[in-house]
């Protein structure tokens, strides 16, 4: 059987013999092309914000009837190349076709059943039908006994009211009105209208002569007559006289011109406990840490040095600092204040994201201090950003550290980069192109990218997510016991986003259950990979972390939960092979889909490859791909398939 995009849909959807979709399923492990493609169709179909192609839609891809002829398989050869080529180049088609195949798949298997109410109706429909169709014979069988020489034909053309001729005042209004634009049009095309016009500049000085003689007057004329005209409506008032400057000409009419020079107002300085900026929008939700409790802030709220505050995953919120300048979060993240000097304002980050972005006149520097990690930055001018990310992670031999990445522009300096400074001959730094900076395990990285990152340049303006944000967000207005609150929306909301908004602002409130019970229900699995990831750097941040997360997964794996806290590391490739690899393959197996799901994801992001497990289906139904990982493994080929720590933990 030849493998194309029909028969390796149908392979997806368990429609092939057996026979076939053994030898089908081969094809697909040997090319590493058809993996791709088919981990392509499986993601995009899990993804809740992709966009469906319209019903009306027009050409080879878009035609609902184009993809309902491939699917029968009645399109002609010569277009099929070309609907392919359209579906393998665009994740919204490539889902489409793929949810298309599985509908008519189901369809297939599983018997309509039709209710007599439906039934009734369709037969009365037709009845309908042919009584309507026996009354226009009838009727057209009268008329052809002559009734139909007494209708009269319509006359051709237009109707009356239509070649009803203008009113004459109409056209006449019309004309006037483009004779007196084309005046205009040719008098401004001579010259300007001022005085230098060689046809009407008589005109303008004249009437502006008159306009300014008109507005001189005598500036004692002008007062007596205002004296007069207030003096008939108010009562007299005793005369006081008032000394005058010697300075002060009251007499004369001309005032001397004065300049007037603003000056920037510089911000006040920097000083322990002193507000350094206010707090934007409180639709993207901010904690306040207040010794062994927390309080959310709210807009406006000013931000005090030495306070710290952290925010959740999948939102962004800003503040406004005294100089203009704005500090944004994205994602998790967790950072405190303090003052270096009265215009330097140090930032100690835990982990997350920031970015700074001055404004017309930055005037503060900044310190941002992650782990181990010091740099001092200077935004110059308007167009200054910088993005810092911190990442906890557990290296190869179970030390726990932090990769930092620093990404800029060239308007922002950085000093205490002495690596940076080696290189700066050799690199371009005054190019378009932003500057990555990335420190981790005593390693340094001073790249180029194109641009920043995108959690660094804009905030996700994916619609299905704006509407979980302002569902969360209203879900929480006005409520006193958050927690409780938010256990509510995930156990109950409507909307899946939502709950998963929930489970994350819980995981970073100390409560990890929600977060936990996301990879144990198959609604979640489109951002399995996602968590996963989360989970990693959220225990790696410090030792009660894990403990949480172990005590969680009690309720799932009493017995492998150490086990699966040790997957979720870095290893090295002698580590996998060496019995790693073979314990996370030998959780494909396991009942508890929580054991699959953590097992599977790190064999995904240490491989890249899926080689089309499923771990929401129940593995007695998955018996080659697991066969498949066996195989991977006794070649030895279960090995990190990226040497780059970097794109590991900091994936593009």
């Amino acid at each position: 059987m030849r493998l194309t995009l029909r028969t390796m849909l149908a392979y997806l959807d368990n429609i092939l013999e057996q026979e076939d979709a053994e030898a089908l399923g081969a094809k697909i492990s040997e090319s590493e092309f058809a993996s791709d493609l088919v981990y392509r169709t499986l993601s995009s179909t899990r993804k809740a914000n992709l966009n469906a192609p319209a019903l009306d839609g027009a050409g080879i891809g878009a035609d609902p009837n184009t993809v309902a002829e491939y699917l029968d398989n009645t399109l002609p050869e010569e277009r099929i190349p070309g609907f392919e080529k359209v579906c393998l180049e665009s994740d919204m088609y490539l889902s489409e076709v793929a949810c298309c195949h599985s509908v008519l798949s189901i369809c297939m298997d599983e018997p309509v059943t039709i209710e007599n109410n439906m039934r009734d109706r369709v037969l009365g429909l037709v009845q309908d039908s042919i009584t309507k169709t026996e009354e226009l014979e009838t009727q057209k069988s009268i008329r052809s006994t002559g009734l139909e020489n007494l209708i009269q034909p319509k006359p051709a053309g237009a109707p009356d009211y239509i070649r009803t001729k203008a009113h004459p005042l109409w056209r006449a209004t019309v004309t006037l009105t483009f004779v007196c634009l084309m005046a205009i049009i040719v008098l401004r095309a001579v010259g300007p209208f001022d005085a230098s016009h060689p046809w009407i500049g008589t005109l303008v000085t004249g009437s502006a002569e008159q306009e300014q003689s008109e507005a001189i007057v005598d500036p004692v004329e002008q007062e007596s007559v205002d004296a007069a005209d207030q003096s008939q409506n108010q009562p007299v008032q005793p005369f006081q006289t008032v000394a005058a400057s010697e300075n002060v000409n009251v007499v004369g009419t001309e005032l001397a011109e004065v300049d007037v020079v603003t000056s920037t107002p510089v911000p006040s300085p920097l000083i322990d406990g002193s507000a350094y900026a206010e707090f934007l929008s409180d639709s993207h939700p901010v904690m306040q840490v207040a010794g062994d409790s927390f309080q959310r802030l709210v807009t406006g709220d000013q931000l005090g040095i030495g306070e710290t505050l952290f925010s959740f995953q999948e939102f962004r919120p800003e503040f406004l600092l005294m100089d203009g300048s704005k500090l944004s979060l994205s994602d998790a993240t967790r950072f405190s204040t303090y003052v270096v000097h009265e215009q330097m304002l140090g930032i100690q980050m835990e982990y997350g994201k920031l970015v700074l972005k001055s404004g017309d006149t930055p005037a503060y520097q900044f310190r941002l201090q992650a782990g181990d990690i010091e740099l001092d930055l200077r935004l110059d001018g308007p167009r200054a950003i910088a993005a810092l990310e911190c990442v906890p992670y557990r290296d190869a031999v179970g030390a726990v550290g932090r990769m930092v990445r620093l990404v800029f522009n060239q308007n922002v300096t950085v000093s205490g980069l002495e690596e940076l400074n080696q290189n700066a001959a050799a690199s371009d730094l005054s190019s378009e192109k932003v500057t990555a900076y990335t420190v981790y395990a005593g390693n340094t990285e001073v790249t180029k990218l194109d641009a920043l990152p995108t959690w660094g340049s804009a905030s996700n303006t994916d619609s299905i997510m704006q509407e979980a944000r302002q569902a969360y967000i209203q879900e929480l207005a006005g409520s006193d016991d958050l927690v409780m609150q938010l256990q509510q929306l995930y156990e109950g909301h409507r909307l899946i986003n939502v709950r998963r908004l929930a489970a994350y602002s819980l995981l970073e409130l100390g409560d990890s259950s929600a977060f936990v019970g996301l990879l144990d229900d198959g609604d979640y699995r489109a951002l399995w990979d996602d968590d996963i990831r989360l989970m990693k750097s959220f225990i790696h941040r410090e030792p009660v972390n894990q403990q949480q997360i172990e005590t969680a997964l009690q309720d799932y794996s009493s017995d492998n939960v150490g086990q699966l806290i040790s997957f979720l590391g870095q290893f090295s490739d002698d580590q996998l092979l060496n019995g790693v690899a073979n314990d996370m393959i030998g959780h494909l197996d396991s009942q508890i889909t929580v054991e699959r799901v953590i097992a599977f994801n790190c064999l995904q992001q240490i491989t890249g490859k899926t080689l089309l497990y499923k771990p929401e289906v129940s593995p007695q139904r998955q018996t080659l791909p697991i066969r498949q990982w066996r195989e991977l493994l006794s070649e030895n080929r279960v090995t990190n398939h990226t040497e780059s720590l970097v794109n590991t933990l900091i994936p593009k």
